[in-house]
């Protein structure tokens, strides 16, 4: 946590923890694991004393009354010269405090989308349209296929579509926190199978970050983009999936998620076991807990910030990618095209009058090629297409009428 003392003044989460001991089973273990943020809490929990002096009950919205009145404060603290050097350093966070509260809501929209997790920008050697495998040292590896395999073995040794072996014991970073990352883009996949026994398929246009050995205490990986889990259970090693937006937390089960950045909402489909599906707060720290049943669906939505579970009887159509099949129930044409753009590497283009919203149920074999599956697609959907390059133009079928 990079924040300086005055942006952290700034966390509502944070203040929340200082006045009402809010999560503090969660601040303790963060304390453990990053003891350099220690010293910041110690300063921060002076500016606190100082505030609420002696005050009792007070709300994080109390303080915006205090700031209002910071001259009645000037005339308390100043009597206390021993204390004048932490007021000097109140009065500075004040102003950051102060204009918190005038402008909440901006503040969140600018710090909603904050990454758990910032990922290398250092291209694959075969471009933008090259699968590839970052490790932790820094060595990039192309991923040939189409459909790649990796192995994580428990001895630091990493097999590529049962070919290639690497051997991290030499040359693994000596800082554990250290994450590989693998990067597939549209129209390709892969298949990870992590140090634990966890078995992961990555959608086209995903990426996900993991280590080499999982820690003493959790499995932590971060997703962008879709990927189906199958968690290897260990009651006594959560595993933690976070996203930009959420984190699901699973002991032993199987899910999918999808959390596509450019899509409106993240969604999770448990298959077996059971999850809990919480928001990231700005400071990474977990909000409350939606539980999920099987064959339940749980979406978040980006703009609202709500999450949302409902029955999904149909959960194996969740993870018919992973066979090379597209099932979809009642989805919007939308939908079903932005799901294709990914998986193909193509892009639609729709004539100006077009509506995407019409809700269409169907089955499209993925292992055809872009063009089989539109023929495919326009007899559910009732469009005529045309395509040119890795152009698809796409407009309402129009039914002639022939005359006796």
């Amino acid at each position: 946590m990079n924040l300086t003392l005055e942006e952290l003044l700034e966390e509502r989460e944070f203040i929340s923890w200082m006045i009402h001991d809010t999560n503090q089973n969660e601040w303790e273990a963060y304390l453990a694991e990053n003891p350099e943020f220690k010293l910041k809490v110690k300063k921060a929990r002076e500016i606190f004393k100082l505030l609420i002096d002696k005050s009792e009950d007070l709300a994080e919205d109390d303080f915006l009354r205090i700031w209002k009145n910071i001259g009645n404060f000037d005339d308390r603290i100043r009597s206390r010269s021993r204390r004048i050097r932490v007021w000097q350093t109140m009065r500075y966070a004040a102003l950051f405090f102060l204009a918190l509260f005038l402008g909440f809501g901006g503040f969140w929209a600018l710090n909603r989308h904050k990454q758990p997790y910032i990922y290398t920008s250092i291209p694959g050697p075969g471009g933008a349209n090259q699968s590839r495998l970052v490790l932790s040292n820094g060595t990039t590896v192309d991923l040939e296929k189409k459909n790649s395999k990796i192995s994580m073995g428990t001895n630091q040794k990493v097999v590529i579509d049962n070919e290639r072996v690497i051997d991290l014991s030499q040359t693994i970073a000596s800082d554990e926190s250290k994450m590989n990352e693998v990067v597939i883009p549209f129209g390709k996949k892969s298949q990870l199978t992590l140090e634990d026994g966890t078995k992961v398929w990555l959608n086209a246009g995903s990426r996900m970050a993991f280590p080499t050995k999982f820690a003493a205490r959790k499995r932590e990986v971060f997703l962008d983009g879709e990927a189906y889990f199958e968690v290897a259970h260990n009651k006594d090693k959560p595993f933690l999936v976070n996203t930009s937006e959420i984190s699901v937390k699973v002991l032993g089960t199987r899910f999918d998620i999808s959390a596509y950045n450019s899509d409106k909402t993240t969604e999770t489909v448990l298959l077996e076991g059971k999850v809990s599906v919480s928001e990231l707060s700005a400071l990474g720290l977990l909000k409350r807990e939606t539980i999920l049943s099987p064959y339940q669906k749980a979406s978040y939505n980006h703009d609202d910030r709500s999450i949302t579970v409902k029955n999904e009887p149909d959960v194996e159509f969740a993870i018919a990618w992973t066979e090379g099949w597209f099932k979809f129930s009642q989805q919007s044409l939308k939908d079903v095209i932005n799901k294709m753009q990914r998986y193909y590497n193509v892009q639609f283009i729709f004539d100006s009058d077009f509506s995407t919203a019409d809700l269409i149920s169907g089955k499209l074999d993925l292992k055809d090629s872009v063009g089989q599956v539109m023929i495919a697609l326009s007899d559910v959907a009732n469009i005529q297409f045309r395509v040119e390059g890795n152009k698809i133009y796409i407009n309402k079928k129009i039914n002639e009428l022939y005359m006796r």
